[in-house]
C-alpha cells in the first residue's frame, strides 16, 4: 500500500456521511490532502477544512497547519471523506482534455472505490472532475451538485466557497 493509500485509509470513516471527490493526488509527493506534515500547496484541504468547520474559517493557515492532524480526525468522526477520481497523481503539465481522458479511463476504478457510498451524497470538486465523472455516476450515486465547482486555487477561492456552502450538510 502506496504512502497515500495508508494516509488516506487512517482518516477514512465507519460512517461516510458527505464524500468529497477531487481529482488526484498531487504530483508533489509531499502535497496530499491527508497527510499530516504539510508546509505549502494544500489549499484544498485549508478550504475544505474552513467550510465544514465554521469555526476555523478565520484561523491562519499556520494555525491550520499546526493543527491538522487534529482537523483531520474531526474530519473523520463527523463522517466527511475525500477520494480521488484516479488513484494516482497525474503528471505535471497534462492539458485539461488529457486530464479528462485520464478520469475517464479510471471511472470504473473510482466505482469500485466509492461502492460503499451508494447512498452518501457525494460533492464532485473540480470542473474536470464535474465534467468527467457527473454522467458516469449519477445512476448510481447521490451526487448533489448539478455544477461544477471550481478547484479553490488560481483566483477560485470565492466561487469555491460560495459553491461548495451550497451542499455541506
Amino acid at each position: 500500500m502506496s504512502n497515500v493509500q495508508q494516509a488516506r485509509e487512517k482518516y477514512r470513516p465507519v460512517d461516510v456521511k458527505l464524500l468529497f471527490i477531487a481529482e488526484a493526488p498531487p504530483c508533489s509527493p509531499d502535497r496530499f490532502f491527508y497527510f499530516e506534515e504539510v508546509n505549502s500547496g494544500d489549499s484544498l484541504f485549508l478550504h475544505i477544512i474552513r467550510e465544514v468547520f465554521p469555526d476555523v474559517a478565520n484561523w491562519e493557515v499556520k494555525e491550520i497547519r499546526k493543527r491538522k492532524e487534529e482537523l483531520l480526525l474531526r474530519f473523520m468522526e463527523d463522517g466527511y471523506f475525500l477520494e480521488d477520481s484516479v488513484a494516482v497523481a497525474i503528471p505535471k503539465g497534462t492539458t485539461i482534455g488529457g486530464k479528462m481522458k485520464l478520469i475517464r479511463e479510471n471511472q470504473h476504478d473510482l466505482k469500485k472505490r466509492i461502492s460503499a457510498y451508494q447512498n452518501v451524497p457525494i460533492i464532485l470538486l473540480s470542473s474536470t472532475v464535474f465534467k468527467s465523472n457527473s454522467e458516469f455516476l449519477k445512476a448510481d450515486f447521490n451526487i448533489l451538485n448539478d455544477l461544477p465547482i471550481p478547484f479553490p486555487g488560481s483566483g477560485q477561492q470565492g466561487n469555491f466557497k460560495r459553491e461548495i456552502r451550497k451542499y455541506l450538510l
